[in-house]
């Protein structure tokens, strides 16, 4: 069953009305991010810096963080709902929404992502329900894990990376499930916490290591020894466009 049809009665017309606004601002952007290990501390701060990043550089950004990442909580953040919440009716959309910086917001959504890939609701669907809550947003930090690869339509995917033996060895397993669950991906990789030319070495050795077991591309996607060389990455990253990705069921 589609996910909107979930909703009560009561909530089924602004969820449409919120789509219907959604696909009317032509250039919403996506940037999905691929995390490993999600509870990490450290990765949780250094992605909270990008979101900064983009909203410093003028880029209104709503994070939806489907991966437990805890962004709210690094940021300062009490995080009392998630959207799933939203769509059952046990709260307003726009209790959901944490205002963290200007030009940033975040929305919990883990727990409605898990009803998406059970209900193979369409990734757009499932953003213009985020999205519903407010409007005028130009980008949309998406925080996924492995499985909700299925949920994403193709393309770019960022991936972080700590340069130490075991964050490696994850972001290298986290990899090989998405692949293995679509393999539709273009796996980015983006190195924190170290400079650009070791970085440089180091994607090379994880692309070899991932060419055996896998045919997705895996590339440098950049490096950032310290967060404000993070700024190279906002202006370089691929994003998708929400309004033309196809709004078919996964699966």
């Amino acid at each position: 069953m589609d996910a909107l049809m979930e909703f009560p009665s009561s909530n089924v017309e602004d969820q449409a009305a919120g789509l219907r606004r959604l696909f009317a601002q032509r250039g919403v952007r996506v940037l999905p991010v691929l995390v490993p290990e999600p509870r990490c501390e450290t990765r949780a701060v250094w992605l909270t810096k990008l979101a900064e990043g983009f909203a410093r550089h003028g880029t209104r950004t709503l994070v939806v963080d489907a991966a437990r990442v805890q962004i709210a909580a690094a940021i300062g953040l009490r995080a009392r709902y998630d959207l799933a919440h939203a769509q059952r009716g046990e709260c307003a959309a726009a209790a959901v929404l944490l205002d963290a910086a200007p030009g940033l917001a975040v929305l919990p959504a883990a727990r409605a992502f898990e009803q998406a890939l059970r209900a193979r609701t369409p990734l757009p669907q499932l953003l213009g329900a985020a999205l519903a809550a407010r409007r005028g947003f130009d980008l949309v930090l998406l925080l996924i894990q492995a499985a909700f690869a299925p949920l994403a339509p193709g393309g770019d995917v960022l991936v972080p990376v700590q340069p130490t033996r075991n964050d490696v060895a994850a972001v290298l397993g986290e990899i090989r499930h998405a692949n293995e669950l679509a393999d539709n991906l273009e796996f980015r990789l983006l190195f924190l916490g170290i400079e650009e030319a070791a970085a440089y070495t180091l994607s090379q050795r994880m692309a070899a290591s991932a060419a055996l077991w896998s045919t997705a591309p895996v590339s440098f996607g950049g490096a950032a020894l310290v967060a404000r060389d993070l700024a190279r990455v906002v202006r370089t990253a691929g994003t998708w466009d929400l309004a033309q990705l196809k709004t078919e069921s996964v699966g």
